[in-house]
């Protein structure tokens, strides 16, 4: 998924979940936060103290993807949550790689859910929340591929197509990308690294595609794969949302008089902007318009002048953006800090021992 989705779409479904601007704000901006977040180096503060960042994300071209470390630290945890599923193999290796296979709403995702409601005394809690409905909303759009090189993650590249009715000026800019992807990265990287999704490039981030392509080897599975992206989609807001309600119902002083929006009421405006054929750009413009208009909620101020600046929150800039005299901790970038090395140590340390992924 991309910003439109991990930041307005997320907080469309915090606001409607019944949570207050502030909280959904810092819910949204986590969640998208987890793919910007990709400075390593520790910040050295005027006290003397320093900060060291967890990294979330690396970009798609840095040389880091490369290293079995950082697939394990940042894209398991963060972006490719294994299933844990069994399957019928007798081999050892077969069978790992398919519990290291991201799947759509697992029970492992599901644990990881409810670990994340229960660090309700954190002052990290509402940055945890966001982390986690990254995690898991990346579990229905990055389902089917490994967070780790394996050659289960290599697609046959003459398979990938274009399915369904989309427009004709959107199916060209959908191949014009695909190509500019393959000349920056595939052709040189993903062959040797294969690592996510990296073989099928965005086709699993854009909302409205719907398309179909084949795996290279799984030895006895079904070939070719087809995935209705907006169907995927609509039921991880519905999954968020559930998510979000449970959160609102528990925490103290993070909702809006207002009250919650009922699914029914939000189902088909979401709907609309999920299958809105539009680059990146478009799409966050139209999100931010339904905002504002009310389609989800009763807006208010804050509302309408939502945004997202990827530096917000960037360690070396915490310096500068923390309020006068207030203590580095109170500031988001150190709660965000915090609140993802949590959910690294739970999933690496605690939920994927109990699979037999870790010791």
């Amino acid at each position: 998924m991309q910003i439109d989705m991990h930041f307005y779409g997320v907080y469309a479904l915090c606001r409607a979940a019944g949570l207050n601007p502030e909280t959904s704000y810092t819910i949204a901006y986590s969640s998208q936060f987890v793919d910007d977040a990709i400075d390593a180096e520790a910040v050295a503060l005027p006290n003397g103290k320093g900060i060291l960042p967890t990294m979330t994300s690396h970009r798609p071209i840095d040389y880091q993807n490369t290293l079995p470390g950082d697939q394990w630290r940042v894209w398991i945890p963060f972006h490719f949550l294994p299933g844990g599923a069994s399957g019928n193999t007798k081999l050892p290796r077969k069978a790992f790689i398919r519990k290291l296979i991201c799947a759509e709403d697992s029970p492992v995702a599901k644990k990881m859910l409810q670990h994340a409601l229960k660090k309700r005394n954190q002052k990290f809690w509402p940055h945890l929340i966001g982390i986690v409905c990254h995690a898991y909303a990346d579990t229905f759009s990055h389902s089917g591929f490994l967070g780790i090189a394996s050659d289960w993650n290599k697609v046959k590249g003459e398979s990938i197509r274009i399915t369904g009715s989309h427009k004709s000026s959107i199916t060209h800019y959908i191949w014009a990308k695909f190509e500019e992807f393959k000349t920056r990265f595939v052709s040189d990287f993903a062959e040797i690294v294969p690592v996510g999704h990296a073989a099928v490039a965005t086709f699993p981030d854009r909302p409205y595609l719907k398309w179909e392509f084949e795996y290279e080897s799984q030895g006895g599975d079904p070939e070719k794969v087809r995935r209705d992206n907006p169907l995927t989609y609509m039921r991880a807001c519905k999954k968020l949302y559930d998510f979000f309600c449970s959160f609102s119902g528990i925490a103290q002083g993070v909702t809006d008089p207002s009250g919650p929006t009922p699914w029914e009421d939000i189902a088909t405006p979401l709907e609309s902007l999920i299958r809105y054929e539009a680059p990146k750009q478009e799409r966050v413009s139209k999100w931010k318009t339904a905002i504002a208009k009310g389609e989800f909620f009763k807006p208010k101020s804050a509302d309408k002048k939502l945004h997202y600046d990827d530096g917000l929150w960037r360690p070396r800039l915490v310096e500068y953006r923390r309020k006068r005299n207030a203590p580095i901790e109170q500031s988001d970038t150190y709660r965000f800090i915090c609140a993802a090395r949590e959910h690294r140590r739970y999933v690496l340390l605690e939920l994927l021992p109990t699979m037999g992924i870790l010791t």
